[in-house]
């Protein structure tokens, strides 16, 4: 008994002290979220890379875009942040994951990677060696397949001679078309043979300033509506499992 009064009487440490801690620490602990004079507690559903979900009945007193202060109740202390609010739906709010708090936790991989069904253009190449550049007379059509702040996924439409001088370290030269278009430059990392041709993975080398920000927006505004696919796509999974259980 007096080892738990001790322990009580303790005061909490303020959760990101110590960095690296991986970010599910936060899942299923209590957040409490205000705003101006109002104050309202929910549980922390999901958390990964710009976006954090927290569950609470009071989700329709929120508004887009209101700032808020979030304290995190976890086994490992307390966690204070100061986000806005992203999203919304029946019983939860998305809210930002800012940048400060992202680098005290340690996650499976650093951007999060979104599918898309986005297209551009490799209008060049330079082959492994760095020696030869080759430009393309006639600009050739890529799909991406997804993508993240630091690279994308893609494949090449119809072509497989390029498809050929595509090797892995090879840089390219493209414009995406994400709603606005973002030319580039980047390096192949990887390269896998599917049924259908190649798939490549590659990471940004060259990215304008002033796509930055743009970028960064079509990326957080993917995962937020992918992750209320996903969601909704297993509730109605366990409200189907639930029902054949009722009806054996």
């Amino acid at each position: 008994m007096l080892r738990e009064v001790a322990n009580e009487q303790q005061p909490k440490k303020f959760y990101g002290s110590k960095e690296g801690y991986d970010a599910d620490v936060m899942l299923e602990s209590k957040a409490v979220l205000s705003k101006e004079d109002f104050v309202s507690t929910g549980v922390l559903t999901y958390a990964l890379g710009d976006i954090i979900e927290v569950e609470l009945p009071e989700f329709d007193v929120f508004n887009l875009g209101d700032r808020l202060k979030m304290t995190v109740y976890t086994k490992s202390g307390l966690f204070v942040l100061a986000t806005t609010v992203l999203a919304k739906e029946q019983g939860s709010l998305i809210v930002l994951n800012p940048p400060e708090n992202r680098r005290k936790f340690t996650e499976k991989r650093e951007f999060p990677r979104v599918d898309v069904t986005n297209g551009g253009l490799l209008f060049g190449l330079q082959d492994v060696n760095k020696r030869n550049k080759h430009q393309l007379d006639n600009p050739i059509a890529i799909s991406i397949k997804n993508i993240s702040i630091n690279g994308l996924g893609f494949t090449v439409d119809d072509n497989t001679m390029v498809e050929k001088i595509i090797q892995k370290h090879s840089q390219l030269e493209v414009e995406l078309n994400l709603g606005f278009l973002m030319p580039c430059t980047m390096e192949v990392v990887r390269k896998e043979k599917t049924d259908s041709g190649f798939y490549y993975g590659a990471c940004y080398l060259n990215v304008p300033k002033e796509k930055i920000n743009a970028l960064r927006g079509f990326i957080l505004k993917n995962q937020i509506e992918t992750y209320f696919v996903q969601k909704r796509e297993m509730q109605i999974k366990k409200a189907m499992e639930k029902k054949s259980v009722a009806n054996q």
